[in-house]
């Protein structure tokens, strides 16, 4: 996995943080995790600790880090307006089913 070098925290919202992610790291538009994991390390530095060549996370700073299912809605949003869309076409598949899936659900309720 693709992690950027830490970076100063910018003056940024998440929804710019994660488009800034989805932009250059295009691996991440394949998975939600991959994608909070580069937000925490370039935009929260001083969250993610480095203990021999590992980065961890403190279970107390993940109170302070943005949560996967928020950058997951976010990066849905994106997806919505056709905007990066996954590089893997079976996540994409699957994606679409799910979608169906829900909207299906939400008829049947």
């Amino acid at each position: 996995m693709q992690i950027l070098p830490p970076q100063p925290k910018l003056n940024m919202t998440l929804k710019e943080q994660v488009e800034d992610i989805l932009k250059t790291i295009p691996e991440t538009r394949n998975s939600d995790i991959k994608l909070t994991l580069n937000i925490w390390v370039k935009f929260f530095p001083e969250k993610v600790k480095i203990v021999d060549e590992e980065r961890y996370v403190k279970m107390k700073d993940l109170y302070d880090l943005p949560r996967e299912d928020n950058v997951k809605r976010i990066r849905a949003k994106f997806n919505e307006k056709r905007l990066y869309l996954p590089t893997n076409p079976e996540v994409l598949r699957r994606r679409r089913l799910k979608e169906q899936e829900w909207r299906q659900d939400m008829l049947n309720f």
